[in-house]
């Protein structure tokens, strides 16, 4: 095949026909507190009705994997082809392959710790019932009712040497009120009385994208993971050897983006979703036709006309191949929120409507 050729069918081909397995995340992503993302569950049912298989991989570990498959089916997407992952499970998977079967382990955080870990073979305590018998591990998760004597009993647990593991160590957590303390954030707690550190299997680390890759019985190059934050969804999917779709659907602006290190930048971009249906070029391509000009600003010129879709891509292209030359690139942003109104991307306070 000539190059010419390849290029014309990587154009043309949905961006999900190059692949045979979709790792998506869910908060910005598919969905924002209790109301669907424009775009995401027609999307997603589309992917799922040609017959690649969707796991939804959170970091949030409150929930039990059923509750989240609940509000999804509430939200309208297909009942099969799909399945949910969280990081409790994870945590609990990278415990069973260390302890013995019913092993002891203190479970702190809301509901879903306490169920992944039953679920993996292993008997979940709580730090109430501490006192009963030994335990040989103590996973935090997120909780919404966690309580002092809990955290205390982290921090106990970890500084005479049980194995610590946190689900994830997400700093803040979305709310509809604004950000709120996350699981990184009472991680952080526990580690200012204890010289112990917790082995975290979240996002960015490779171990929770690993177990949804085994769920979809895929190779890392046939799975696409799609997520909206540079710092968790893309950068582990760079450390778990997969491609990314990073979408503007949430917290992240294009601004972020522009400005991405190496570790943290995805493959491709897209608004939301739905550019898993539209042909996608990958970021690094630099050829001069994916570029747009560079003021002497520093600021992107975008050409009139084309398709928002490819001046996207051609932005972020041509930031990182400016950066990566040592080129100025202006990070005031107010620039970049009039480069996104000049493609037609939602605001953050318009995506939250």
């Amino acid at each position: 095949m000539t190059d010419e050729i390849a290029t014309t069918s990587v154009r043309a081909e949905p961006l999900i026909a190059r692949y045979r397995g979709l790792i998506c995340d869910l908060d910005g992503v598919v969905y924002r507190g209790a109301m669907a993302v424009p775009h995401a569950v027609d999307t997603l049912n589309r992917v799922t009705a040609d017959g690649v298989p969707v796991v939804f991989a959170t970091n949030n570990a409150s929930r039990p994997p059923g509750d989240v498959g609940d509000h999804l089916r509430e939200l309208g997407v297909a009942p099969e082809g799909w399945s949910v992952v969280t990081s409790s499970q994870a945590a609990a998977a990278h415990l069973a392959e260390r302890l013995a079967p019913g092993a002891r382990v203190c479970a702190v955080g809301g509901p879903g710790v306490a169920h992944a870990l039953t679920e993996a073979g292993l008997t979940s305590v709580r730090a109430a019932d501490l006192d009963d018998a030994p335990v040989e591990a103590v996973v935090q998760g997120l909780g919404f009712d966690i309580t002092w004597r809990e955290l205390a009993a982290v921090g106990y647990l970890a500084e005479s040497g049980v194995t610590w593991v946190a689900t994830n160590v997400d700093r803040t957590l979305p709310t509809p009120y604004g950000r709120a303390p996350g699981n990184g954030a009472l991680i952080a707690l526990v580690k200012t009385v204890t010289s112990a550190s917790p082995h975290v299997v979240g996002k960015p680390q490779p171990a929770l994208f690993e177990l949804s890759r085994s769920r979809l019985g895929t190779a890392r190059p046939d799975t696409l993971v799609c997520g909206d934050l540079l710092g968790t969804d893309i950068e582990g999917a760079n450390s778990a050897g997969l491609d990314s779709l990073f979408v503007l659907s949430g917290a992240s602006r294009l601004r972020d983006l522009a400005f991405a290190e190496q570790a943290a930048r995805p493959t491709y971009v897209a608004t939301d979703l739905s550019g898993l249906l539209a042909p996608g070029l990958p970021l690094h391509t630099t050829a001069p036709e994916y570029l747009v000009e560079l003021g002497p600003d520093a600021v992107p010129r975008m050409p009139k006309g084309g398709a928002n879709g490819t001046l996207l891509q051609s932005v972020v292209s041509t930031a990182w191949a400016a950066r990566d030359a040592g080129r100025a690139v202006s990070d005031d942003a107010g620039v970049w929120r009039r480069i996104e109104q000049q493609l037609g991307l939602a605001l953050p306070e318009q995506a939250a409507k």
